[in-house]
Formats: structure tokens, sequence, C-alpha cells
């Protein structure tokens, strides 16, 4: 009996570690942490440098893992998941370390032994029409891309496009122009004019401090959006959009 209960015991407190091991590979979405500090919880979906076999420097997107005890957890299999973003397609070129899912609109990812990894979404618009005032373009509001960790989901981000008409069937709009900008400032001074007629984008939302995501355009949404002109007219932004490391123009996600 004494030998029974011995090992009922030995069982139980293996039982016991076992479940903690487990336990401890679980993502936490209170413990982990998505985009950067201040700047809302935003992404910004962007393109190729002038050199192609570079990404617009400037749409990195941090996330760190970490499990119920604030440990980090390496090697997890992270998702960001575009399906509830109307106005966006994904770029099929490859981004060293990411896979893109074209069915499932997602950009997949796993962190290293620290538990992070930065994301760099290839992606662009479908703005197609013109202005309509006092309407908008059809799109997304807040939070349409979700964050997954092993399948459990981290938190919401809202999209902001750099180049707004690159996805919409016409080569010669890929990379982010001063022509987005045109249809931005338009776009941007109908919804922060309009007094509530026209609703609020969330590609529009770029202003970083206190305010990208948080549902308001303004004229500094448009500073910041001008500043990434200037980013992809120096080189180093989303000038050339959809492209593989050989300069070729890559397709869009259907």
């Amino acid at each position: 009996m004494t030998g029974l209960v011995r090992n009922a015991t030995l069982l139980g407190v293996c039982g016991l570690i076992f479940a903690g091991v487990a336990s401890a590979s679980v993502p936490d979405p209170t413990k982990s942490t998505i985009g950067v500090t201040g700047s809302g919880a935003c992404i910004r979906v962007g393109g190729k440098q002038s050199n192609p076999t570079l990404v617009d420097q400037f749409i990195g997107y941090p996330i760190t893992v970490r499990d119920f005890g604030n440990n980090p957890i390496a090697g997890a299999n992270v998702e960001i998941n575009f399906q509830n973003c109307t106005d966006v397609k994904l770029c099929t070129a490859v981004v060293s370390g990411q896979t893109v899912d074209c069915i499932n609109r997602s950009v997949r990812v796993t962190t290293n032994a620290a538990g992070q990894v930065t994301v760099s979404v290839l992606g662009a618009g479908i703005y197609q029409n013109p202005l309509a005032s006092p309407n908008v373009q059809a799109g997304t509001g807040s939070g349409c891309v979700r964050v997954f960790a092993e399948g459990i989901q981290l938190g919401t981000a809202t999209a902001l496009i750099q180049d707004w008409d690159g996805a919409s069937g016409s080569n010669s709009f890929v990379g982010e122009t001063v022509l987005d900008l045109g249809k931005y400032f338009g776009e941007e001074a109908v919804i922060s004019s309009g007094g509530g007629v026209a609703q609020y984008r969330g590609r529009d939302d770029f202003s970083p401090i206190g305010n990208a995501g948080a549902g308001a355009i303004n004229v500094q949404d448009l500073s910041f959006y001008f500043t990434t002109i200037g980013q992809a007219s120096g080189g180093t932004g989303s000038s050339n959009g959809c492209r593989d490391n050989a300069g070729v123009i890559a397709p869009y996600c259907p």
C-alpha cells in the first residue's frame, strides 16, 4: 500500500511539473507586446525601398511574446492577419524570415530566442475611384488587423497604408508617390472637416502620438503622411512598392 501511495504521489508531482511546463509555453496577451509604445495600436503597410533588396525601413512592427510568468517564448508562431482589412492587399514578394499566406490574408513569422520578432508587411491599397464628397473610398476603421501567437490573439492594430493605389490593378501606381499624397489629402480633408458626415478610415490615421488608431483624423495625420512621402522620395521609404529583390514587380494576393 505504501508503495502505491508513493507512486501516486510521484505521478501527481510529475503531472504538476508537466502542467507547469506546458502552461509556461502559452502566450499571455497581458504580458506580450505588439507595436511601439506611444505609437498606438497601428501597423504601417508599405513596400520596397529604391533599392529593391531592402524593405521600407520605417514600417517594422515589433512583437514580443511572453507567457503567464512574463518569460519570453522562443520559436513562437506569430500571425498578422488582414482578413478584416478590406482596403488593403498583401504583396507576394518574399521578405526574409516571413511567409505570406494569401488564402488567409496573413503574414507569418517566428520569434527569436528572446521571444521577439519585427515584421515588415508589404502591401498596398486598392484605391480606384475619385473622391466623392462628402463620402470617402470604402474601407475599414480601426483595429482591422489581428495579431496571434500560437493561435492566441494578442491584440488588434489599425492598418495604415503607405501606397494607396498600388494594388488597384495598374502597375503604373506601384510605389508611394506624390499622387498618393494628393489622394490622401483629399480624403483627409473630407474626414477632418466633414462635420461627422464622412466615415473615419483607419488608413488615414498616421499620427503616432496618442492619435493613431484612436479614431480621429486631423492635420497632424496629414503632416505625418507627408513625412512618409519624403521618406519614399528619399529612397528609404516605400518608393518601389511590391517588387522582388531583382526589382521586378510582384503580384498582390487576390
